[in-house]
């Protein structure tokens, strides 16, 4: 393992608990709630409800995804290569966004054509 990549490693190593521990404090999802119950402000509210908490489970299972993939590459010692051109990733790169899978490039390249007006977030 690169030695500059160690520090990397504890990095992800370290998020992966924080994301796991906040997985792990969230209310769990509801689905067996009798919404035919009560007024539809509480079944807007509790249909609401259900979906922030699924939206954020599923964004914390992606980054969960993405730091152990990170891990697994840095393991295999093939971390800092990108995944499209396999020039290496400048480390201020890694260093800034740890699960990186593409250079600034490649990553700038794809998100050029993805569709205009959209927001997209780098999770490679």
């Amino acid at each position: 393992m690169r030695e500059e990549f160690r520090a990397i490693k504890s990095n992800l190593q370290k998020r992966r608990q924080v994301v796991l521990s906040k997985i792990s404090e969230e209310a769990p999802l509801q689905g067996g709630d009798d919404i035919t119950r009560g007024d539809s402000l509480d079944i807007a509210s509790s249909a609401r409800d259900r979906e922030i908490t699924f939206m954020l489970k599923s964004r914390e299972l992606d980054e969960l995804r993405a730091v152990e993939d990170a891990i697994e590459r840095i393991d295999r010692d093939d971390y800092g290569v990108c995944a499209s051109c396999e020039d290496p990733i400048e480390i201020k790169r890694l260093e800034a966004i740890p699960w990186a899978r593409f250079c600034r490039s490649c990553q700038e390249e794809m998100e050029n054509r993805k569709t205009p007006g959209r927001m997209h977030f780098d999770v490679s």
